[in-house]
């Protein structure tokens, strides 16, 4: 339980336990429960998507979905999706680009392509077929939050010394066993056993991610795993809808 509050108060903006100590160990640890806390995030998704829709048009609730979502988490990985992109754009080397990454002023590159992806969660959102809407809204933070465990297990940490990507980074084959048969469970339960495809594409979408960061920036750091969370997201929705136009039938229950 107190890994799972750990994964949970360093994930989201919920204070459960304002007094919770906790080691480098087992901060690194709770990260085979970051599918429960995006089980967690999904689960308000869902339950807001409910009380909002008789009230609100569709396309309004999936725009609100989305803010509810940065809300939970105080925006965290937005940050460092912009920080990661504007790293990336701006730096000739792997040094210039760690360092733009520090710096706390957000880029015009990374800015656009926030609003871009911002922009394809909603629209991905907003045209999500009836029968997938309810499931896909509460499995894609599960997904997210899943996509940083293998990065974890594939990458080492960019920088020297410590930060807040260091805990995790290279971590154990068991977290990641856990982490993914979690969300697994939590895939087939809502989405049927077909969707275990959908994980499985994601997870060599991770693999492909994984090995571009290792060749830009030596591996990972904190803002790098928000961007991978953010990204995973965007790409499991899309999956969704790409499958539903496939099967045609649309039924993922």
């Amino acid at each position: 339980m107190k890994r799972f509050i750990t994964a949970l108060q360093f994930l989201t903006v919920f204070r459960v336990k304002k007094d919770l100590e906790t080691t480098v160990e087992e901060l690194a640890a709770s990260m085979r429960y970051f599918p429960l806390v995006g089980a967690v995030q999904g689960t308000m998704l869902v339950v807001s998507s409910h009380l909002l829709s008789g009230l609100l048009p569709g396309n309004v609730v999936a725009g609100l979905e989305v803010l509810i979502l940065a809300l939970t988490n105080g925006a965290l990985h937005l940050d460092g999706f912009v920080d990661t992109v504007d790293g990336l754009a701006g730096g000739g080397s792997v040094e210039e680009r760690l360092r733009i990454m520090r710096d706390s002023s957000t880029g015009a590159v990374g800015t656009a392509f926030v609003v871009l992806l911002i922009l394809l969660k909603y629209l991905a959102l907003a045209n999500m077929p009836i029968e997938a809407n309810r499931p896909a809204l509460f499995m894609f933070p599960v997904m997210g939050r899943w996509a940083m465990v293998p990065m974890a297990r594939w990458s080492k940490y960019a920088r020297s010394g410590d930060g807040l990507g260091a805990a995790f980074a290279g971590n154990t084959t068991a977290t990641l066993v856990t982490a993914t048969a979690i969300g697994a469970v939590l895939l087939a339960v809502a989405m049927g056993l077909i969707a275990l495809l959908i994980m499985l594409f994601l997870g060599l979408a991770v693999y492909a991610i994984s090995a571009f960061f290792r060749k830009k920036l030596g591996g990972v750091t904190g803002d790098v795993f928000g961007f991978q969370s953010e990204v995973a997201e965007v790409l499991f929705l899309i999956f969704v809808l790409a499958f539903s136009r496939i099967l045609e039938t649309n039924q993922f229950i």
